[in-house]
């Protein structure tokens, strides 16, 4: 018991070939702050659904860099690292709204927060559904507006809720509900939408998106602490999805339409982006990850693209 841009495959290359030329260097509100530098800035596409267009929202990559997308269309959109769709399925129902957060499992399942109908729907590596768990409520078990779900290393789910409750709970691999932590507020271990999660070394970090911070607890549920910016730079602005990778934590802010780099402490090294539709600006950005290789890829939903960063 546990406690596209880039479809290299006949679709032409989207990508500005300035960028690709030169470093790009895109500032942020104060001068004194550090800059994130990338040799390449590169467009994947999301494919047309019908007449439409759909944006992206959801990203997760696995260990073998596939990467996981949710649209704005319900659907489930699985790409190769060098940006290919190789498979692509819908959620059970959409009607009622879109889901928000997406786990690729480490048995090969895929999991998915399905936000608006209030329940996590598991899906087998084919897009079949193998089974769902969770109704619309705020006991144990039950969900309103989830958004955000994680696997640990025992195969625990974690998933946060921006509703009612604004709070993790944690199931065991079969659904079965183990705790809970968090309510709404702005105190420590308190939550204003927790809309992304991590999962790393027994510990969970905690995008708290409204509040402007990353929450760090163990994965009993108990608060460690909270980690923020100095007051020297610009705070983070609806931080809405996060990524660790090597001793950095990545973060795309939704409101300031930008990536920003923090070491574990919570020390700036670097950020990217503006507001805008042009390369090298981002346009009310919903997620990211990060690749083996160090490519970042930014949901940048405004603009209906994700972006691949090349350091």
């Amino acid at each position: 018991m546990c406690d596209g841009g880039i479809i290299r495959a006949g679709v032409p290359c989207l990508a500005v070939a300035a960028a690709a030329a030169v470093m790009l260097s895109v500032g942020c509100r104060s001068s004194d702050e550090p800059v994130l530098h990338f040799s390449k800035i590169d467009r994947w596409v999301v494919p047309a659904d019908g007449s439409r267009l759909p944006a992206p929202r959801g990203l997760y990559s696995d260990p073998e860099d596939r990467v996981y997308v949710l649209d704005d269309a319900g659907r489930v959109l699985v790409y190769s690292s060098d940006g290919r769709v190789e498979a692509s399925w819908r959620m059970p129902e959409s009607e009622a709204g879109r889901p928000e957060g997406i786990v690729r499992l480490r048995d090969g399942r895929v999991a998915v927060a399905d936000t608006h109908y209030h329940r996590v729907v598991i899906f087998e590596a084919n897009g079949d559904v193998d089974r769902m768990f969770g109704e619309y409520g705020t006991e144990p078990g039950q969900f309103v507006y989830p958004v955000a779900i994680v696997e640990d290393d025992q195969g625990c789910l974690y998933v946060g809720e921006y509703g009612d409750r604004q709070r993790v709970q944690k199931f065991q691999a079969d659904g079965r509900f183990l705790l809970a932590f968090g309510r709404h507020g702005t105190g420590d271990g308190e939550f204003q939408r927790p809309g992304a999660i991590v999962w790393e070394g027994g510990l969970v970090y905690v995008v708290d998106a409204f509040n402007d911070r990353i929450q760090l607890f163990s994965d009993d549920g108990q608060f460690q602490r909270v980690i923020r910016l100095s007051a020297d730079v610009d705070p983070l602005g609806y931080p809405y999805d996060m990524r660790v990778w090597g001793d950095r934590l990545y973060v795309i802010e939704n409101r300031a339409a930008r990536l920003t780099v923090l070491s574990r402490d919570g020390t700036l090294i670097g950020r990217w982006g503006r507001p805008g539709r042009g390369m090298g600006e981002l346009y009310g950005p919903w997620g990211l990850t990060v690749l083996s290789d160090g490519r970042v890829l930014i949901a940048d939903t405004g603009n209906h693209r994700i972006v691949e960063l090349t350091p």
